[in-house]
């Protein structure tokens, strides 16, 4: 009797050092869920990188191309230059197109 109390409890212990190493709060489950948010932050991180970059290649031009200038102030801010003249066509639905 003694000898099958003890197994009892030997398996107890094991089931629950099992138990928690799966759901604990430093388990498997938990540094599953860790290593998917970090592929996350990282993917999340190469996004804000590559627009850093496309943000620093418009800065250099924006500073020193007065031809780039001159398109954005036209196309984004809808500035003509003395000798242009705008046209609007006016789109099916009713809405006017440049």
């Amino acid at each position: 009797m003694k000898v099958k109390l003890q197994i009892f409890f030997l398996i107890l212990f094991i089931l629950f050092i099992a138990y928690w190493t799966v759901f604990g709060g430093n388990g498997i489950l938990k540094l599953r869920q860790i290593r998917q948010e970090s592929e996350q932050v990282k993917a999340a991180s190469e996004l804000i990188k590559a627009e850093n970059e496309r943000l620093k290649k418009e800065i250099k031009l924006l500073q020193e191309d007065k031809n780039y200038v001159g398109k954005v102030a036209r196309e984004d801010l809808g500035m003509t230059r003395k000798d242009e003249i705008i046209f609007k066509k006016k789109q099916d639905d009713g809405q006017e197109k440049k």
